[in-house]
């Protein structure tokens, strides 16, 4: 990191005398061992990301990012994907508003039971259904700012089709979009507890959507316990709950997961484990596993309910 931002700065000087900006670059990598019952993988991958930010005379930072990532966990499309530029943020006094085509509504904001990376869960069963809503990202606008010790952020969404990613196109059709969204998230703090609610909602020709969430962590027995509970109408009606607890063993983390969903009449659970150990440097090495029940997923001769993945992880 420091080697590549040292770098990066030096050129970008030598060519633009005058330019003020700052860029910064990281990369990490990722080798692992994962294995779904009798079905077991390799997976390698790794990521560069650039950040990009400038500050004007008035003193407002405006800033954006890329990414060229090697997915180690996307077995069923294009594992390799350059990323970013789709949004800028201008931020000023303790305001921040990002404009762009990839603009994310604030659902999710009770799954909190989730503890595994996403290569553990590699050919896991999962829960059939889970709590959300039918898109939760496109051409749009954010607001965030803090407001009598809270922050708060406002969020619309004109036209939730319009992802690169996932269209291939770079316009969002902002005035005769179908598919749109709104949100609203505050979080604050009450004594000892950290308290974050979501609201988001979706809309399109077919089906409209709603999502409320809300996570409470409270530092408790050496460690963070965090509990969340969201519910959802639309295309996904029910409700879930979830709990978390990460503390410190020496210089191991472990941090333990349980989820409940109960969507569309389907019954399910989640529990996942997952130990991390510094090696210095910025390797570690992990091992994380997770665990369904009830209404799951499809079961198949190369999948599981019950996954798991060993491997080391290297930040630069």
């Amino acid at each position: 990191m420091k080697k590549l931002s040292l770098l990066v700065s030096a050129l970008t000087a030598g060519i633009f005398t005058t330019a003020q900006a700052d860029i910064s670059v990281s990369g990490s990598s990722v080798i692992a061992y994962q294995s779904a019952d009798s079905n077991n993988n390799s997976a390698h991958g790794g990521s560069v990301s650039f950040g990009l930010s400038t500050t004007t005379d008035s003193g407002m930072t405006v800033s954006t990012g890329a990414g060229i990532t090697l997915s180690a966990s996307d077995t069923t499309s294009p594992a390799k994907a350059i990323s970013g530029f789709q949004n800028i943020t201008f931020a000023t006094g303790g305001t921040s508003i990002t404009l762009g085509n990839d603009v994310g509504l604030p659902d999710g904001v009770g799954d909190v039971g989730g503890a595994v990376g996403s290569i553990a869960i590699i050919n896991n069963n999962g829960m059939s259904k889970t709590v959300g809503i039918t898109d939760d990202e496109g051409t749009g606008v954010s607001v965030t700012t803090s407001f009598g010790g809270a922050t708060v952020g406002v969020y619309y969404v004109a036209d939730a089709s319009s992802e690169v990613h996932t269209t291939g196109t770079n316009a969002g059709d902002i005035d005769g979009a179908t598919d749109t969204g709104t949100g609203l998230k505050v979080s604050t703090t009450m004594g000892d507890l950290g308290v974050t609610v979501g609201y988001a909602t979706h809309t399109d020709t077919g089906i409209d959507d709603t999502e409320t969430g809300i996570a409470v962590t409270y530092a408790a027995m050496g460690g963070t316990l965090t509990a969340g509970y969201e519910t959802s109408t639309g295309a996904k009606d029910g409700n879930q709950f979830g709990l978390k607890y990460a503390m410190s063993l020496d210089a191991a983390s472990v941090t333990i997961g349980y989820s409940s969903a109960d969507v569309d009449s389907k019954s399910g659970n989640q529990t996942d484990v997952a130990v991390s150990y510094p090696m210095g440097g910025g390797m570690s090495i992990f091992a994380e596993m997770r665990t369904v029940a009830g209404d799951t997923g499809t079961d198949t001769s190369s999948t599981s309910n019950s996954t798991m993945a060993i491997g080391t992880s290297i930040a630069f």
